[in-house]
């Protein structure tokens, strides 16, 4: 195998890893708006407890929602998957 063989099959490689760290650049900003966004659902779930005497269903439905994205995401980011999260993946 001749040198230019090497480097053009690296290159595509190269490309892939370059959009992969772009994208866990990106869902790095998205898993921290999704904890600021589930913290204010725990504040308000705490509210809707407190007055209300139940859960507000759909909080815990979203709760249940984002819990599990977060996890495929931290799998993906970390390495130890590469399945990768909403919006390539449905909201489970």
């Amino acid at each position: 195998m001749s040198s230019s063989d090497a480097s053009t099959s690296a290159a595509p490689m190269l490309r892939n890893i370059w959009l992969h760290g772009l994208l866990m650049l990106v869902l790095v900003i998205f898993v921290n708006l999704a904890q600021t966004v589930l913290g204010i659902c725990a504040v308000i779930q705490f509210f809707w407890m407190l007055i209300g005497r139940e859960r507000n269903r759909h909080i815990a439905v979203f709760g249940e929602g984002a819990a599990n994205w977060l996890s495929i995401t931290a799998r993906f980011l970390s390495g130890a998957a590469d399945e990768r999260p909403f919006p390539w993946t449905p909201w489970r």
